[in-house]
């Protein structure tokens, strides 16, 4: 995946969240329902659709949690332009020969469609157990979301991968468009 740096217009941060991005819901509520007649997904895969009501963890710079907001508002390139931040992972699974697991991401993918990326990446949710404002809170959620997706995307149940055989490596940030509509800012 390439990156291209654009300029942030503005730092978000929890008291200009709300003036700035109407859309995300400070108290971190379990559901976003887009709109059923949504001109920035007509022409999409259906199940993608329903993937763009996910509920996404907004960040301001610092990796603190401030909000929540649909999967869709937080991938449009308008709102990333001006600050907009999310939280995310990326696995890295490796076999015993230390071979890692690539995937290339579907046609129908809203967001970089048929790249080929690391194993998994995804977004834990703004659902209780992947929520977590502390390093080690937030690394737990995200290793339960990344159990969530690797079943999900891969069928790899999460007996098979334990939340303590996942190994955080760091925290990125980082922001790519996908198109001239969609990107990341993660």
């Amino acid at each position: 995946m390439s990156t291209t740096a654009t300029e942030t217009k503005t730092t978000v941060t929890a008291d200009n969240v709300l003036r700035l991005f109407p859309d995300v819901n400070t108290s971190l509520a379990s559901s976003h329902r887009a709109p059923t007649t949504d001109n920035d997904l007509q022409g999409y895969d259906e199940e993608q659709i329903r993937l763009m009501e996910e509920v996404c963890i907004v960040l301001d710079n610092d990796d603190n949690p401030i909000g929540s907001a649909s999967k869709k508002v937080c991938h449009l390139m308008k709102n990333i332009d001006e600050g907009l931040l999310h939280r995310a992972f990326s696995v890295f699974l490796f076999d015993s020969n230390n071979r890692l697991l690539l995937q290339q991401r579907a046609a129908e993918k809203i967001t970089f469609p048929g790249m080929w990326t690391n194993t998994c990446c995804s977004h834990p949710l703004g659902i209780p157990g992947e929520t977590g404002a502390e390093l080690d809170a937030a690394v737990e959620g995200v290793r339960r979301a990344a159990q969530r997706k690797l079943d999900q995307e891969l069928g790899i149940e999460a007996k098979q991968i334990p939340l303590d055989k996942f190994r955080f490596l760091t925290r990125i940030h980082y922001k790519a468009p996908s198109d001239g509509k969609w990107g990341e800012h993660e």
